[in-house]
């Protein structure tokens, strides 16, 4: 499938912690529904339809540190 962008992982780390697109957006200096396309675009990548499936793809994946 497609790569992730290294800004796609960064957003991908802080959905592993937990973080709202509003959070996301705070932390990494983009607006939320910056945040919300990014998150979008992470799902579709990984063919998942959650935020916690695409964390759990990520780990199976390799992309994210356990």
């Amino acid at each position: 499938g497609e790569t992730l962008t290294p800004r796609e992982v960064e957003v991908l780390q802080l959905l592993m912690a937990g973080a709202t697109n509003k959070e996301i957006a705070q932390q990494l200096v983009f607006t939320p529904r910056t945040a919300k396309a990014h998150v979008s675009n992470i799902l579709r990548k990984l063919n998942v339809s959650s935020r916690t499936e695409a964390v759990a793809r990520a780990h199976e994946l390799g992309l994210l540190p356990r």
